[in-house]
């Protein structure tokens, strides 16, 4: 993105009495300004007359500061007093940053109040002027001058130290701190990436500090590097800009040339020569521990050669910088002192994308209607990479529209060379397993819903070291994300060639297949050899195809990973599967049998849904399996003895619909994490016991027929989350109770619980569905009530944070569970389909909860209380509530008078608008900005009379005086066809100052409209525009 700053042609502009300083004072600080890269103006060119030059006012506003020398005779020049006017001028507009006052042998007061020798002087001067009015501008800026803090040679011990200390303080202000070439400032995107690496830096701080700069190759890692010392290498005496250390370092000669290059930059000598290695090193230390210094390492890839320039990376001088770019985040630098920050490059986005791309693309700038679509294309293929852009960019520059049609589709397939090479670096420095681990990720795992650690043991029962994943996202060739693993884009292109110059024309000779039509001939031609990896058949078509398969698979012995999805194997059985398999994910497995011969004692990943087998493991041992999923295989009626499998840790048979029985012994699967039997609405006996010592996930939603839920023979602190929604003819057993790490239960019942459900106490959210009996233990049912967090009084859950009540019918079970069980942790309460009539006053005593939602309750009448830290209520198909009261309550949450008088006042304007309609796409569940927020089904007829000020449409504007007020707001929306969410934002313009006032979601209904409340205080809306008071 092009530079926002307003460049400037100098960074310091010297204004000064030439007869006084020109040939002393003034040319010392000249040039120390100059040599220390400080662009400075001084007017020994400009002809001088009676009157200042238009030339000289147009270069005080070119510069970034200014610093004005007061010397005895200064004010005898009106030239010298027209500058410090137009400065002290562009000082106030803030067109100058910086105004530095030097009194050379001079008194600051005598300058400051025109007396003494100096006003002497302007009192000649005045008499021969007869504009008395530019006289007073002149004595004006005089004093404003002055009274700036500046420099007095008489409080510093000699001429040299006080141009240092001048020298030091411009530095160290903010007025060179951007690149002073054009050409560094229109680099795309540059500045944001600047400003991050600039703050990183700290200049201005004294402690000894290194950034590194990681990223993939072709992101601009050195292009930012080249910026950075652009920006701030006139800040030092010593630096250095050392390129292509990786290349450099590969020989003893070239580690001696960076040495050189290190040592000409920060040295005084330019004319160093080192004969070894370790006399490069001692020479260079040397140096480090004496000079304030800023290096740049570029391209480094191991800590030998940062050791080979830098030594153990301790004792720099103060205030130094180091700056390394790398591709490996995991680059450990150990030093004592040091303080090290690191800062990741990130791809450009959509809209630097796009300029980057028509820079090189098109000579004008200006992208003819027919090339969008292609241009579009181009940007979504380089996924932000800079090299790429630039490269594709300059590659179809001037070509036809049939020309880049054709280079697109062939980028798609083959990587550009240039591309290739620089990408292709980091791929050569990898070990034998890292390569076959990166070239596995691009070949099959990418794209491939599956998770971080499930590929860790594929790859472990494969014969790869899964530390090589570590090793491959410290080098930035991959990413971990949320668990999952991710490559970019054009990263898996250059693995994909990779593998297909393996045998260019013999897919069937490659190590990896991946792409359909090639998958399929080796497949149906039987051109498999043992050469072969890891296989993906997967139609793309809507309609899955036919395909024969019945031997082939013979010849592919080394076949590791297969993936076979939206085929259908029109022949069989099936003669053939690898036994070295260590993934079989085979959907719609059309076979009723396995192979006879298939014994897979490496597989670690079995997933089969949707398949035709009756009984779904084999009858051997598999000890290795750990992942299983036979979801949806509605010819499954029993799961068999699992004993032979016991490293299972995800067990996903949901949708078996025909599934009945499972036997006891999956009940003994120690290793067993998460198991979901998801809609097995069949499902009658499960396991007697559970003893599974990693269970964490239990899934029985949906399981309607359950007769018995198995005992818990011992304490399972593992167990977090339990989900029997849908089965209300189980009862709990009394070991229920046994599930003491239990943090999510859903719970359908008709029926009693157990005494043991009072043991549950790290319970947070609680899902009741049915009309369920809590048991009346007497200890629980003779607690007193207590009003506040500090009571002593015991709470059954006291950690309970959500409940959710559905179909409950007793009131007195409510009560007891708002009074008894939740009421000093609740945060959200959800009350469905109750007929509850009003809910209990003690809901004011729940000092923690902020939501309250209400569906479905036709018997609600009213809500007599809420407590103080209530900020959301939303009321659906409530009908028999009476919304006087409501709307009453509503009024003493928000803290608002129960009578509102019109506003009054004229001095603001407000506006509240939605941008362009009420329905923007700013994704689901969007936060509420508002302090208070509430719904209720009703129409524009029943919003309260208390909103006085009123109007159609999506805009409303009145005077609110001038102070902020509170100000609450009703949005009614109209019934709608069908249901449906919608998000909608409100934003408040206040005299011409824009900001969010409210983004929600809300859900229309048929039957009403629904109005929407929200609210924010004077101390919140002032604190929203606070930036613009």
């Amino acid at each position: 993105m092009a530079s926002s700053h307003q460049l400037k042609n100098f960074d310091v502009f010297l204004s000064f009495r030439g007869e006084d300083t020109r040939r002393g004072f003034v040319s010392h600080l000249f040039k120390a300004l100059t040599q220390r890269g400080i662009q400075t103006f001084i007017d020994d060119n400009l002809h001088r007359g009676e009157n200042i030059s238009d030339e000289l006012l147009n270069t005080i506003e070119n510069s970034s500061a200014s610093i004005i020398v007061f010397s005895k005779k200064y004010a005898s020049s009106s030239w010298c007093l027209d500058e410090l006017a137009k400065i002290m001028e562009c000082s106030k507009q803030g067109i100058l940053k910086k105004v530095l006052p030097v009194f050379y042998q001079v008194d600051p007061s005598e300058v400051r109040k025109q007396t003494g020798d100096f006003g002497n002087e302007l009192a000649g001067l005045e008499k021969k002027i007869e504009d008395k009015t530019k006289v007073q501008r002149w004595r004006d800026a005089l004093s404003k001058a002055a009274s700036i803090s500046g420099w007095d040679d008489k409080n510093s011990c000699t001429e040299s130290e006080l141009v240092q200390k001048i020298v030091e303080e411009i530095l160290n202000s903010e007025i060179i701190q951007m690149p002073s070439n054009v050409a560094t400032m229109q680099l795309v995107g540059i500045n944001s990436r600047i400003e991050v690496v600039t703050k990183l830096l700290d200049i201005k701080s004294n402690d000894v500090r290194m950034v590194r700069i990681t990223g993939l190759g072709g992101i601009g890692k050195t292009t930012i590097a080249k910026a950075i010392y652009n920006s701030f290498s006139n800040h030092f005496k010593a630096k250095s800009f050392v390129e292509n250390v990786r290349e450099w370092s590969k020989t003893e000669r070239g580690k001696i040339h960076l040495q050189e290059t290190l040592l000409k930059g920060i040295s005084e000598d330019k004319n160093l020569s080192v004969d070894t290695i370790y006399e490069g090193s001692t020479m260079i230390n040397k140096i480090l521990r004496l000079k304030k210094v800023l290096i740049i390492l570029d391209d480094v890839d191991n800590a030998d050669q940062i050791e080979t320039l830098l030594g153990q990376c301790e004792g720099f001088a103060f205030g130094s910088r180091i700056i390394l770019t790398t591709r490996y985040k995991s680059l450990r630098v150990n030093g004592k002192g040091l303080s090290i920050r690191d800062y990741g490059v990130k791809e450009l986005d959509e809209y630097e994308a796009i300029e980057l791309f028509r820079k090189h693309a098109f000579l004008s700038n200006e992208v003819p209607k027919d090339y969008l679509e292609l241009e579009k294309q181009a940007i979504r293929y380089a996924k932000g990479l800079p090299l790429a852009l630039k490269v594709m960019g300059r590659d179809l520059c001037e070509q036809t529209i049939h020309e880049w049609n054709d280079a697109i589709d062939y980028y798609k397939t083959n990587l550009h060379e240039d591309i290739q090479k620089i990408l292709r670096r980091s791929y050569e420095g990898l070990t034998e397993d890292e390569k076959n681990i990166f070239l596995d990720i691009a070949c099959f795992f990418k794209g491939y819903d599956m998770s971080y650690n499930m590929i860790k043991d594929v790859l472990k029962a494969c014969g790869l070291n899964p530390y090589g994943i570590r090793k491959l996202i410290d080098k930035g060739l991959i990413d971990r994300y949320d668990n999952y693993l991710l490559m970019h884009d054009l990263l898996q292109q250059m693995g994909m060639d990779i593998v297909r110059q393996e045998a260019p024309q013999k897919p069937g000779e490659r190590s990896r297949l991946w792409c359909y039509e090639e998958a399929l001939d080796v497949v149906t031609e039987n051109m498999g050899s043992d050469k072969i990896r890891s296989l993906i058949l997967w139609s793309p078509t809507s309609e899955s195809e036919e395909v024969q398969i019945k031997a082939q698979f013979c010849k592919m012995e080394n076949l590791r990973l297969l993936l076979i999805r939206n085929v259908r194997c029109c022949n069989g059985p099936l003669e053939c599967l690898p036994n070295g398999l260590s993934l079989l994910d085979w959907r719609e497995y059309p076979f009723s049998s396995w192979p006879p011969n298939f014994f897979p004692k490496k597989l670690v990943v079995l997933n089969m849904p949707f398949i035709l087998l009756k009984e779904p493991v084999l009858k051997q041992n598999l000890v290795s399996v750990t992942y299983v999923n036979f979801s949806s295989c509605n010819l499954i009626t029993k799961i068999p003895d699992l004993s032979m499998t016991p490293n299972v840790t995800k067990l996903n048979l949901s949708y078996c619909h025909n599934l009945v029985e499972i036997d006891d012994s999956v009940g003994r699967l120690d290793k067993l994490e998460a198991w979901d039997l998801f809609g097995c609405k069949n499902l009658e006996t499960l396991p007697n016991w559970l003893t599974m010592k990693s269970l964490t996930s239990f899934n029985l939603y949906g399981c309607e027929r359950i007769k018995k839920f198995p005992n818990i023979l011992h304490e399972m602190k593992g167990v977090e989350y339990l989900n029997l929604k849908g089965n209300y003819t189980n009862k709990l057993p009394p070991s229920f109770g046994n599930l003491i790490g239990l943090k999510e239960l859903i719970i359908s019942s008709n029926s009693e619980l157990p005494g043991s459900i009072y043991n549950l106490q790290h319970i947070e959210r609680l899902e009741l569905n049915g009309e369920i009996i809590f048991p009346k233990n007497v200890e629980i049912d003779r607690q007193p009530m207590c009003a506040s967090i500090g009571c002593s009084s015991k709470n059954v859950f006291p950690m309970l944070k959500q409940l959710q009540l559905v179909g409950f019918y007793i009131d007195l079970e409510i009560q007891l569970i708002l009074n008894y069980c939740c009421r000093l942790s609740l945060e959200e309460l959800e009350i469905y389909k109750s007929k509850v009539v009003t809910l209990p006053e003690s809901m004011s005593r729940c000092e923690r909860l902020h939501t309250l939602i209400l569906r479905g309750c036709d018997e609600l009448r009213e809500i007599r209380r809420l407590p103080h830290s209530i900020e959301r209520v939303v009321v659906y198909c409530c009908r028999s509530l009476d919304l006087e009261s409501f709307f009453q309550l509503l009024l003493e949450i928000m803290g608002l008078p129960p009578n509102l008088p019109p506003c009054l006042g004229v001095t603001s304007h407000m506006l509240m608008f939605p941008h362009s309609s009420t329905m923007l796409p700013i994704g689901r569940n969007p936060f509420p900005l508002c302090e208070y927020n509430f719904e209720v089904d009703r129409d524009e007829y029943d919003i309260p009379n208390w909103f006085n000020h009123r109007r159609d449409g999506n805009l409303i504007s009145f005077s609110i005086g001038p102070e902020f007020p509170t100000i609450a707001l009703c949005i009614a929306f109209g019934i709608r066809d069908s249901y449906f969410d919608l998000q909608y934002y409100v934003f408040v313009s206040i005299n011409g100052s824009e900001r969010s006032f409210e983004r929600t979601e809300i859900e229309i209904g048929t039957n009403s409209g629904q109005l929407c409340f929200c609210c924010r205080p004077q101390s919140s809306l002032q604190e929203l525009f606070w930036e613009s008071c």
